[in-house]
């Protein structure tokens, strides 16, 4: 079974995260996948947007694969991880054609901050978008650098710290979710949006993009060395191995 299932829907091209798990963890595997169908988003000039989502009664991405980020170990492993997530997310933001995300259920950690990656996100009532990394003991560095750039410091800091799921009227009215609606249309209408961008002229959408862009991917590499060290403290902590064995167990 593929990691990811694509389809062609007329210029757009969708995306389905098909990991085992329905909650659609973040693996190595399915982060390859996605930037391959980044790289193909952006070399055909037949796709003109790519629509990603975890599909049909499955969540958007509920974070990390804990099988693979439990066996953590070390700073080089650790900074190996942190280089690696930051180029992913910048591989999402550099794709200079629309790029859509329908979130269902749970978007966690990695997968909200890859739903933040896209240029438009369309949502339903049951959406969970959380980063509560925190009261787990893994650090939030690029999620609060993200959150902040979207929404300002204060709020930032009430959805880290407070580590709950964003209310859905709030995201709405703040654009991290552009469009709700209700979860068994949630698809369709994403792909409705991806439509409407894919016919927008390229050459001002693209230039417009970039320019758009530019800014937070430079962010993304200042606060790598600060992530790597966060990250570092904490597995040096063990902070977060009880979590992961608790979630690994049930």
């Amino acid at each position: 079974m593929a990691i990811l299932d694509t389809e062609d829907r007329g210029a757009v091209l969708v995306a389905r995260f098909n990991h085992a798990n329905a909650h659609n963890p973040m693996s190595v595997e399915l982060e390859n996948a996605i930037r391959t169908v980044c790289r193909e988003t952006e070399e055909n000039p037949a796709v003109r947007a790519l629509l990603l989502t975890g599909g049909t009664d499955r969540s958007f991405c509920a974070g990390g694969d804990l099988n693979e980020v439990a066996q953590l170990s070390g700073r080089a492993a650790v900074e190996a991880c942190i280089d690696r997530l930051i180029d992913f997310y910048s591989t999402i933001l550099k794709v200079t054609k629309p790029t859509i995300a329908a979130i269902g259920g749970y978007a966690i950690g990695i997968g909200f901050q890859l739903a933040l990656s896209c240029d438009w996100r369309v949502g339903s009532p049951e959406t969970k978008l959380l980063m509560w990394e925190l009261k787990h003991g893994i650090a939030c560095v690029i999620g609060s650098y993200l959150l902040e750039s979207f929404v300002g410091r204060a709020a930032m800091s009430d959805i880290v710290y407070g580590c709950e799921a964003v209310p859905i009227s709030w995201a709405l009215n703040h654009k991290l979710l552009h469009e709700v609606v209700d979860s068994e249309h949630l698809v369709e209408k994403a792909l409705t949006r991806a439509q409407i961008l894919s016919e927008f002229p390229d050459a001002t959408f693209r230039r417009t993009k970039e320019s758009v862009n530019r800014g937070l991917l430079a962010g993304l590499q200042e606060i790598a060395s600060e992530a790597k060290e966060a990250h570092v403290a904490g597995v040096a902590s063990r902070a977060a191995q009880q979590h992961y064995k608790n979630v690994l167990e049930h």
